[in-house]
């Protein structure tokens, strides 16, 4: 299909948010998404399944990354799916915090609810924050994520991987990280 996510975003940096031609377009994608996504879905499984019985015998986990654009598979109701049709202990669920909150700032999805449902099927995520509505890879702490509130949703013994900017700063970087181990320990 095409996409639908940049063209939200330029609405709601437009002062657009939630105005009539954004719900259309948005209500519209979401309609072809349906009607169109049965076929891809299966292709992804297909090839899902081909990887996992190559993964298995090598003790290799697979995770699923949170996606950025509405118009990309999987989204979150399908990735639910996904992992829950194709039960194996190889293939887990990979969560970026800029991708979701981009999603929540969309009116796609609450991040706090999608992380509940599938946080315990998280094998790694990527840490980051997000400015409204869509500048992801910053800094934690510098922009809307709900850190505080969302890392606990994640298993103890998730892998936790900074995803930032190359326009960072060194001491950007390293402020968050003491903000970071003060919150949530080393």
């Amino acid at each position: 299909m095409r996409p639908i996510t940049d063209r939200l975003i330029e609405l709601a940096k437009a002062g657009k948010y939630l105005s009539r031609r954004y719900v259309r377009l948005k209500v519209k994608a979401v309609q072809k998404r349906e009607r169109i996504a049965p076929n891809y879905l299966q292709r992804v499984k297909d090839c899902l399944r081909a990887i996992i019985d190559y993964a298995g015998p090598k003790n290799i986990r697979l995770g699923l990354e949170s996606r950025r654009g509405y118009e990309e598979i999987p989204t979150e109701r399908e990735m639910a799916a996904l992992l829950e049709e194709l039960d194996s202990p190889q293939l887990g669920y990979w969560h970026d915090f800029g991708h979701t909150q981009i999603k929540e700032n969309l009116g796609f999805l609450n991040h706090a609810e999608w992380l509940r449902t599938i946080g315990p099927r998280a094998l790694g995520c990527h840490v980051q924050d997000c400015i409204w509505p869509a500048q992801d890879h910053q800094p934690p702490f510098a922009g809307d994520v709900e850190l505080e509130k969302l890392v606990p949703l994640l298993p103890a013994n998730c892998l936790f991987v900074w995803e930032m900017s190359p326009n960072k700063t060194s001491d950007q970087i390293r402020q968050s990280v003491q903000v970071w181990n003060e919150r949530f320990g080393k």
